[in-house]
């Protein structure tokens, strides 16, 4: 290759749109249970919700819920990848890789927010949050019918795989994630550069700034146990159990069942088949024995799920 200003700029161009082709091209599997948050600092405090009371009939003056601010801050994280070519590489015409690796570089920036979701999907049930209990957990704090104090689950134990059933459809959501800065390319190129004088090599990165942290637990129930209709619908039973402060149901609805690869041929069956699946135990033959469960989510199949 001729190490001219066109003949770099024509290679730049390739690295670019290979990457931004794959960037734009990564499925994006945690916006469907996710809150996409814009940032415009170090880290952002969201107000605990503290499940709020809901809509009361006005009967003398207003009555104030105050948003607390004091334990829900997610701090910002900078991310990089970097690849580089030596000089007498391009010289040599040994580069063809490099596209694909440019390529690689864009589809792992895409997928950095599966990847940080998953990851707390996976450590929520040892994960203290906001109401002093793990984001999945067998008691967390809830109001009964009559507004007094109660518990409520939204964590079964098991051996795995885990499977987990979420509530979408709300404003907000399980899951947050937060942009402060979006991934760009960035190239050191220019043959009388610097960095290329010294180094004798050419360089693309990319950069941005985000992170993810837990959103409202009772938007989600984790279960470890086998999945099975029986465990499904004591996991929907769970859901609509919460309630307001002042007692009035709070109307979850889960709508997606998110699995692992293991898991997720079974999940489909649950969601999709009007008849549950042989293994099921409720199950007496395949084709037999009516699917409660059918119609009532979305299967999901996440890989970063174990």
């Amino acid at each position: 290759m001729d190490i001219s200003p066109i003949a770099l700029q024509s290679l730049n161009n390739g690295v670019s749109t290979a990457y931004n082709t794959q960037l734009f091209a990564a499925e994006s599997i945690y916006k469907k249970f996710t809150y996409d948050a814009p940032s415009t600092g170090d880290a952002e405090v969201y107000p605990r919700l503290n499940m709020l009371p809901g809509l009361r009939e006005w009967v003398g003056e207003r009555v104030v819920n105050w948003l607390t601010m004091s334990t829900f801050t997610i701090a910002n994280k900078t991310f990089e990848n970097t690849i580089g070519v030596k000089r007498e590489n391009l010289e040599d015409d040994k580069y063809g890789f490099l596209t694909q690796a440019a390529g690689e570089m864009g589809q792992a920036a895409g997928e950095l927010a599966d990847l940080l979701i998953a990851g707390l999907m996976n450590a929520g049930h040892t994960t203290i949050v906001s109401d002093n209990s793990n984001f999945f957990d067998t008691s967390h704090p809830n109001y009964n019918a009559d507004g007094s104090n109660g518990t409520n689950i939204n964590y079964q134990a098991g051996a795995g795989p885990s499977w987990y059933l979420l509530a979408t459809k709300k404003v907000l959501k399980p899951f947050i994630y937060q942009t402060r800065r979006p991934f760009v390319l960035r190239s050191l190129f220019d043959p009388n550069s610097q960095e290329v004088f010294y180094k004798n090599e050419f360089t693309w990165g990319t950069d941005g700034r985000s992170n993810a942290g837990y959103g409202l637990w009772y938007l989600a129930f984790r279960s470890d146990a086998a999945l099975t209709v029986a465990n499904l619908e004591a996991a929907r039973a769970a859901m609509s159990q919460w309630r307001r402060p002042n007692g009035t149901p709070m109307g979850i609805v889960p709508d997606m069942l998110v699995t692992g690869t293991t898991l997720g041929p079974t999940a489909r069956s649950y969601c999709n088949n009007p008849f549950l699946p042989a293994g099921d135990p409720l199950a007496t033959g395949t084709g037999t024995v009516n699917n409660t469960f059918q119609g009532l989510a979305t299967a999901v199949e996440n890989p970063w799920i174990p």
